[in-house]
């Protein structure tokens, strides 16, 4: 599979602060649907909520891309699921079996691999462009503060990783899925995605504890709280604290807290 717009247009860059920024001022300066930027290195590397991301130089994937996608504002922030199973998808044809952490990370054994982050361009109403940022740890030694609860894609897969062909699979990957969120909406994407869900997760928001019980037809987290009560969560943070205890007796995963994005 090989992506047919995602990519056209490529900007390799050996450093910059951030890769969703120069790809938010292309975006600004007329960037063509599609344009991908990618650097070796990070200075200011973040995630969603403001966090860093930590970005070394090499040992990491640290892509961009900027969308002009026909949708309206509104159906933009669903396209991050979409997003996350392209990923998901391109890290399983790697070697490795990755889920999906809601909105978009992608973990293995419980371990942080991979995150999006999608940020909008509009004038009022009107979508202008959306700038999506991918960061996958790929190879080396993770820092000692993140290595319990990260993973490297070349650890996940126990074996080397050839940088350019697992970017063209992701690049075909998030294609496909972006083409089928346009084409065909939520309906489309919500199944794949639970499809891929981590199971047992048990997570809090800020105002609910529960086990992690899918996606609703907005594509808002379910989370089951102890009296069997379904909580709908759209927005803000999600912390993944524990396995839920049938899981934790079958071994699919550890009960650590999970870190920040790195």
């Amino acid at each position: 599979m090989i992506a047919r717009w995602l990519g056209t247009q490529r900007i390799d860059l050996e450093e910059c602060d951030s890769t969703n920024d120069e790809a938010a001022r292309l975006a600004r300066a007329g960037a063509n649907h599609g344009t991908v930027v990618i650097a070796l290195a990070q200075r200011a590397g973040r995630g969603r909520n403001g966090r860093v991301w930590a970005s070394p130089r090499g040992a990491g994937l640290y892509l961009s891309a900027v969308l002009r996608p026909p949708l309206p504002l509104v159906d933009v922030p669903p396209m991050t699921l979409a997003i996350g199973i392209g990923l998901c998808d391109a890290v399983r044809a790697a070697g490795a079996h990755a889920v999906l952490k809601w909105p978009n990370d992608a973990l293995v054994g419980g371990k942080k691999l991979a995150g999006v982050l999608v940020e909008a361009q509009s004038q009022g109403a009107r979508l202008e462009a959306v700038v999506i940022g991918i960061g996958v740890n790929l190879c080396g030694a993770l820092p000692d503060d993140l290595s319990d609860a990260a993973i490297t894609l070349e650890q996940a897969a126990a074996a080397p990783i050839d940088r350019e062909a697992f970017i063209a699979t992701l690049l075909a990957q998030v294609e496909r899925w972006v083409d089928r969120y346009v084409a065909m909406g939520l309906p489309e994407i919500i199944p794949a995605w639970q499809e891929r869900m981590a199971a047992g997760l048990v997570a809090r928001s800020a105002d609910v504890v529960g086990e992690v019980a899918g996606l609703d037809p907005d594509g808002a987290l379910l989370l089951r709280d102890e009296r069997g009560t379904l909580h709908r969560v759209r927005s803000g943070d999600v912390v993944v604290d524990r396995v839920a205890r049938t899981h934790a007796r079958t071994g699919t995963g550890p009960g650590d807290v999970l870190r920040p994005p790195i």
